[in-house]
């Protein structure tokens, strides 16, 4: 179980996240979109702790946090928090002087503190799940973008998380591209990965989210099933951030269409 309950998030004078309330159940997949600027990066971000809440609560599986500005939770509980979620990132980050197989290796090692053999075999078996035992060997260099995001969310998936966090992960990928991936995360979505997911890619939202929100300066404006938020959006900035995307059949009334140009 993950919840969220009132959680804000500032900085300086700015608040870009306001009175965030979540609930996501185990094996479910949760999908955050909405413009850019919105918070949704921010918003990810804080179900690791790669940013702290400034007030509001958060529950992830074991590990519950009160947050009050100013104070940061102790590092043994952050750290514990992280050995629990994988996180993907747009932009890969693997590390360039090592293999495939040596990246989906490292953190096994370092983290986790398997032996070597036992890490290798693991991260053989990741490669393998997303389609990539052909380039164990190969550098991020020889990898093409989508080989390389592969890879990442191999690296993020031998950790054994409880939860996998993706930011925008096609969003650096040229469109032909794209497919793999979201086929890759498609897969986890069946084997039931408990997945929260920032995205653009609207029909992918649609088939692989049990939850959607839309998050809009830094407050959730819809959130729903997807084919409910997509389809049938009751707010008009709903409705003209989805219509600009080409998503869902919503039409907007005449007084809260964009001026045209």
């Amino acid at each position: 179980m993950i919840e969220m309950r009132d959680l804000h998030k500032s900085y300086g004078t700015t608040e870009v996240l306001s009175g965030i309330d979540i609930t996501l159940d185990k094996g479910k997949v949760l999908v955050i979109i909405g413009p850019s600027g919105s918070g949704k990066t921010t918003l990810l971000r804080c179900f690791n702790l790669l940013e702290i809440p400034d007030n509001g609560s958060m529950r992830l599986m074991s590990n519950s946090f009160d947050f009050q500005r100013g104070q940061k939770p102790p590092s043994q509980d952050i750290l514990k928090l992280r050995r629990q979620t994988g996180m993907v990132f747009q932009s890969f980050n693997l590390f360039p002087h090592m293999t495939a197989i040596e990246n989906v290796m490292e953190a096994q090692m370092t983290v986790r503190k398997k032996k070597k053999r036992e890490a290798r075999a693991y991260a053989e078996e990741q490669l393998r799940k997303v389609g990539l035992t052909d380039k164990a060997n190969a550098y991020p260099h020889q990898l093409s973008g989508g080989q390389q995001q592969r890879v990442a969310i191999a690296r993020a998936m031998a950790m054994d998380p409880e939860v996998l966090l993706f930011d925008e992960p096609t969003s650096a990928l040229d469109p032909e591209l794209v497919g793999d991936v979201l086929g890759v995360m498609k897969q986890l979505a069946a084997e039931g990965m408990t997945m929260i997911i920032v995205t653009h890619e609207m029909k992918f939202a649609a088939d692989v989210a049990d939850h959607l929100i839309l998050i809009d300066n830094g407050r959730i404006i819809e959130q729903g099933p997807p084919q409910g938020v997509l389809k049938q959006p009751k707010t008009p900035r709903a409705m003209q951030f989805l219509t600009h995307l080409g998503a869902g059949t919503a039409v907007l009334p005449e007084e809260d269409k964009p001026p045209s140009t």
